[in-house]
């Protein structure tokens, strides 16, 4: 049976690269902020009430394929995240192995992603505004301890596994440990989530009060429809109880060799949960600054195909010498181990698990100085339970979107928190076509603009869009 802590870890491979994050509004990730600076479908999920006001002055926005790839990652180098992490082409000898496991011992891999299939608005000062779009949300955030770092990379070299059996040729084909320790033990420290969902949102919002053009108050509101495709959870609560529990389309082809009454047969990706959320938001306005306050991902998920909660029994014998190299995506689901012979099976199949969203609220201010200037903060503090697509801090932000030209829009900030180090966003929003009548803008940003001058603790990450246009007066 595959090891919880180890076959997740290729479960992450194929999310990221087959989805895109939390927001994929790529002319807002350079700026720092977020929550009272989107308007139109951008604003869902981040704040609704901004559906009350636009900055374009046109009725409809519509845009196709937002995205945004987030990948940080304390274990390796900028290099070798670019370079190491899809390649098959290194080879790591025995001491390089355990070199990699004492890099990814205690140190966090965190993959974010988001892709907006299509949004659309359409805004008018008398009745408001609503909104539709279609998302992709994923998120993977993992730490190991030393032990899950070291079966990863060394398999039963490690010394946890004292025996060995061979096969006619002499080989070891599987290490048996005479002394196994129970998985909370031996796993202690490990944490792991996994969510991958997809959204239907449709949200509204309009002016709920206005005096003397110079006070205006918004409120707004979104419901959402969820379809799950992964969640994963591995960790100990307060008092050392394991919790670990699994739903995944047979897309991610993880098979946990066990049977379950809510399997999920076929292949591709295949829903294995779905669920209801809504969010809800306010924003303030006083002549020049804004104020913005939101609640977001209020509601649960039912997985309820393919879900197995995980057993707390003896890591027992482990079949692989490691992998060879740092390319998880390919080689994360090689990495097998068994369960002690006299336990219960590492996983039991569920008929269903209902789970909470990451419920979050988001809080912000921005001031516009000068006609096309604008500076703003931002803070994202997680509530409610740990489930996954949880951050385990609360994110800051703050900076600046400036516009010097009608035809671009440039952005800058800096962003903090979350366990993800400190970053400095870059934004570039060009916009071809820009009348009274409609405008089209595309561009690209980065979520960390210091990764690509420094090696450690790199956040390489691209947000882009180029197929987004506003029209209607």
């Amino acid at each position: 049976m595959k090891n919880i802590i180890l076959c997740t870890l290729f479960a992450f491979s194929f999310g990221l690269v087959s989805a895109q994050t939390e927001i994929s509004a790529f002319n807002a990730t350079g700026g720092g902020y977020s929550t009272t600076f989107l308007t139109d479908y951008q604003c869902l999920g981040v704040n609704p009430a901004n559906l009350g006001w636009t900055r374009n002055d046109h009725k409809m926005n519509l845009g196709i394929g937002e995205g945004t790839v987030y990948l940080y990652s304390e274990p390796l180098t900028r290099k070798e995240v670019i370079n190491d992490l899809f390649n098959n082409d290194d080879w790591l000898d025995l001491q390089g192995k355990k070199d990699a496991a004492k890099k990814f011992t205690d140190a966090r891999l965190l993959g974010i992603g988001g892709w907006t299939w299509i949004g659309s608005s359409y805004q008018d000062d008398k009745i408001g505004g609503i909104a539709f779009n279609v998302r992709e949300r994923l998120m993977w955030n993992s730490v190991l301890n030393d032990k899950a770092a070291s079966f990863l990379f060394t398999g039963w070299r490690d010394p946890y596994f004292d025996q060995k059996i061979t096969n006619q040729f002499g080989d070891t084909i599987e290490g048996i440990s005479s002394n196994s320790q129970y998985a909370s033990t031996v796993y202690k420290g490990t944490d792991q989530q996994m969510l991958h969902i997809r959204e239907f949102n449709l949200g509204y919002g309009r002016k709920l009060l206005e005096i003397d053009d110079d006070v205006t108050w918004y409120g707004g509101f979104t419901v959402k429809y969820l379809l799950g495709f992964a969640g994963v959870q591995y960790y100990q609560d307060e008092s050392g109880d394991l919790i670990g529990w699994s739903a995944l389309s047979p897309a991610y082809d993880v098979d946990y060799d066990e049977p379950t009454p809510s399997a999920v047969t076929g292949k591709g990706m295949k829903k294995v949960g779905s669920g209801f959320g809504f969010d809800i938001g306010t924003t303030f306005q006083y002549k020049d600054l804004k104020v913005g306050i939101a609640v977001n991902d209020i509601g649960s998920i039912n997985w309820d195909g393919n879900v197995y909660e995980g057993n707390d029994v003896r890591v027992y014998s482990i079949e692989t010498d490691g992998m060879n190299n740092y390319n998880i995506f390919e080689q994360g689901e090689l990495i097998v181990s068994d369960n002690h012979p006299d336990d219960p099976n590492e996983w039991t199949g569920l008929e269903s698990k209902k789970v909470k969203l990451p419920m979050n609220l988001r809080g912000g201010a921005s001031y516009r100085i000068l006609e096309g200037l604008e500076v703003g903060v931002d803070l994202y503090m997680p509530l409610g339970e740990k489930v996954p697509g949880y951050y385990d801090q609360a994110i800051f932000g703050l900076g600046t979107h400036y516009d010097p030209a009608p035809w671009i829009q440039l952005s800058l900030g800096v962003v903090t928190g979350g366990n993800f180090g400190v970053n400095v966003p870059l934004g570039v929003t060009f916009i071809p076509v820009h009348n009274e009548k409609n405008t089209w803008s595309l561009g690209l940003g980065t979520g960390d603009l210091t990764t690509w001058f420094s090696d450690a603790d790199p956040n390489v990450s691209l947000c882009f869009g180029i197929l987004r246009f506003s029209f209607g007066q």
